[in-house]
């Protein structure tokens, strides 16, 4: 394991950040000096290749500002097809620091619970590849990733991005000094090559791969655990100096809408879950839930809709399924209510739009 980075490598924190994409550019800036530094002994110089390949100049690294979420993820990418392993490498080095003023307000919390929930808040600073969903199941918190539609089809290195990111901040926040065995790791995906450098990276919890669904399970009891770290005072001042450079957390309408497009998203060839299942998935009455959609301007089933045509066009894109195996997949008994539903919304059959090798526009959250 390489030693410590010198800390004038990094991007300090202020309480003055002028605006949003300012300090997503400092956190980029501070990953890709990780990524350089847990390359710098195993693969030499292919760090600066992948920055050259991706376009990113030398004075764009040396820079404070127009680095994006997608530099990053490019070099990311490139660095990968040589070295499989460059993601937990990386993610071995990262520190809360690194987020800037957020994970000083992270880190100031005084459980984890607050923590993870402040992470939640703020996961655009980190992440445009995925949402989560998060959820309590028995005595376990649950983490699960569900990709924006962009990234749909790269289910592989997004659960990897998610349950390593989401892990790494656990282990910081609590420290070494605690059972991490009850924790489980699940992976919806073969265990690949470098499999013995994701083990050793979620050691000692319980790595499963071939899973239903990716997902990060640890007992809810670790919420209310303290962080040494935590100050109140500190917490106070660095959590509201993130909501006045990263903007206050969406309303509650808004975040029913997402949370119930997530929930439906993280389920992918798994039955639909009706309205009242959903409902106490998301811990509330079947009444709250459909009020708090109506006032978002949205149904649950306009939702189910929109999932269902959003994943039926990817899979038309993407594979080789037949029609009837992705109206299976899509929780439809039968392929002709698919085939009606996807020629209502798009103006053309499953078969006349995989024919055509066209390109349609995907549904938003609400279904428009």
């Amino acid at each position: 394991m390489p030693g410590r980075i010198p800390d004038d490598r990094f991007v300090q924190p202020t309480l003055d950040i002028p605006s949003r994409d300012q300090e997503i550019s400092r956190v980029v800036l501070n990953w890709l000096n990780r990524l350089e530094f847990s390359l710098q002994d195993e693969y030499p110089g292919l760090y600066a290749e992948a920055l050259a390949r991706a376009g990113i100049s030398p004075h764009q690294v040396q820079a404070t500002g127009g680095l994006t979420h997608e530099h990053f993820d490019r070099v990311m990418e490139l660095t990968r097809r040589s070295a499989p392993d460059a993601f937990f490498r990386f993610m071995s080095v990262l520190e809360l620091t690194d987020l800037g003023m957020l994970g000083y307000a992270v880190l100031s919390c005084p459980t984890l619970g607050k923590g993870m929930e402040l992470l939640g808040r703020y996961l655009e600073l980190t992440s445009d590849r995925f949402n989560e969903l998060r959820l309590q199941e028995e005595d376990f918190f649950v983490i699960r990733p569900a990709p924006t539609w962009r990234h749909l089809g790269e289910d592989q290195s997004i659960a990897e991005d998610c349950i390593a990111g989401n892990w790494r901040a656990v282990r910081i926040m609590l420290g070494p000094e605690r059972l991490y065995e009850r924790a489980v790791i699940r992976f919806a995906f073969s265990r690949p090559a470098y499999h013995n450098v994701i083990d050793r990276f979620f050691h000692p919890g319980k790595v499963i791969y071939d899973a239903a669904q990716s997902e990060l399970q640890i007992p809810a009891a670790w919420l209310g655990m303290p962080l040494e770290t935590g100050n109140a005072t500190m917490s106070d001042m660095t959590a509201a100096a993130c909501e006045r450079f990263l903007g206050s957390s969406p309303g509650s309408r808004q975040d029913t809408r997402r949370a119930v497009w997530q929930l439906l998203l993280s389920r992918p060839g798994q039955r639909m879950l009706r309205l009242e299942e959903a409902a106490a998935v998301m811990a509330m009455s079947t009444a709250q839930l459909r009020k708090r959609l109506y006032r978002a301007g949205t149904s649950y089933k306009r939702i189910v809709l929109a999932v269902r045509m959003n994943l039926g066009l990817h899979f038309l894109n993407t594979t080789s399924l037949t029609v009837q195996e992705i109206a299976s997949l899509l929780d439809y008994t039968q392929p002709g209510p698919f085939s009606r539903a996807f020629k209502k919304c798009y103006g053309v059959s499953p078969g006349e739009f995989r024919n055509k090798s066209s390109e349609m526009k995907l549904l938003n959250p609400q279904g428009r």
